[in-house]
């Protein structure tokens, strides 16, 4: 009986002993994971205070992949696929839906590649070359268009580095707006268009309001103008100086996609006949499509372009843009 009672005795403290290892496992893990929290929400914290002074001003997706790199020195890109029709994407035309005389009437890829310096949190400045390949898909194309099958036959399928340009931006926030102020300078030398103009230079501001729930709205004001090519002829009429008011709306789904649209309603033209101060305006269009953020560096637009008062597939446009800093 003894026996038992000392079995039972040494059962009763190894469970004790054990129960008492468990208590004190589960408090280090306790005491661990406390640690680990608090680790966790002091980077939280340093990585808080250590945020860009500028993206605090900019929280817009597509303003920040627009203005470039958080870093000093950096590669600033901007890429464009201007494609055919929605009823032929895939054409080597591309229908002039707002009857704007410096459009590209052919389906072109573009980029625009240069070195940013950021100056400070809020002002940088970018020099970039001009890459171009008009009609890059098509070997063959046929139009009773003299000119547009000229400019065909002249430049399909060859890539060019041209328009050099030099421009500088400021982003600030104010009454709850973020802002981003541009100028630009640009020697053409885009062969659709240097046989025409010279030089671009424009001014644009952009101001965006986010408003809670997904929802932003704001407007791009842009002036811009052309010097005309020694070998111009002023019987073209060609477009001299532009005024656009483009107010837009965005909605953002979640981290990566967003659905944006802009108006472009009041576009006036100023052309090489008419006198200084009178201005046409330019039919009314509108553009669509989806923001897709790859990244604070990356952003892509694929989109339409169409007229609201005459939604046609043969009269919308397709086309993608995007966004991409490197460094």
């Amino acid at each position: 009986m003894s026996k038992i009672l000392v079995v039972l005795s040494m059962l009763l403290m190894s469970v004790s002993v054990l129960a008492q290892a468990k208590k004190k496992e589960a408090a280090s893990a306790a005491k661990a994971e406390v640690k680990e929290e608090v680790k966790t929400e002091a980077k939280a914290e340093v990585k808080k205070e250590e945020e860009d002074e500028g993206d605090k001003l900019i929280t817009n997706r597509r303003l920040r992949a627009d203005m470039g790199s958080t870093s000093n020195w950096s590669v600033r890109t901007f890429w464009s696929y201007q494609g055919g029709s929605l009823e032929t994407p895939f054409t080597a035309d591309r229908p002039n839906i707002d009857a704007g005389s410096d459009n590209l009437t052919l389906a072109n890829l573009s980029g625009d590649v240069g070195v940013r310096y950021r100056i400070t949190k809020f002002d940088s400045v970018n020099f970039s070359i001009g890459l171009n390949m008009t009609a890059p898909f098509h070997s063959s194309f046929k139009t009773s268009n003299a000119r547009l099958q000229q400019n065909f036959d002249n430049n399909r399928q060859k890539m060019t580095a041209n328009n050099p340009t030099l421009s500088y931006n400021h982003i600030a926030g104010f009454w709850g707006l973020q802002s981003s102020t541009s100028v630009l300078f640009q020697y053409i030398t885009n062969a659709q268009l240097e046989k025409t103009y010279s030089t671009y230079a424009s001014l644009s501001q952009t101001l965006m309001k986010d408003f809670g729930n997904g929802w932003s709205a704001g407007t791009s004001v842009v002036y811009a103008g052309y010097t005309y090519a020694s070998t111009y002829n002023s019987a073209n009429n060609s477009l001299n100086r532009t005024f656009g008011f483009y107010p837009q709306v965005e909605y953002v789904f979640n981290d990566t996609f967003l659905w944006r649209t802009v108006f472009r309603t009041w576009v006036y033209d100023r052309l090489d006949a008419i006198d200084s101060w009178t201005y046409d305006k330019r039919k009314v269009t509108q553009s669509t499509g989806i923001g897709i953020s790859l990244s604070r560096d990356v952003f892509l637009y694929p989109n339409i372009q169409f007229v609201p008062s005459d939604i046609r597939s043969d009269r919308t446009n397709v086309g993608i843009t995007a966004n991409i800093n490197l460094f």
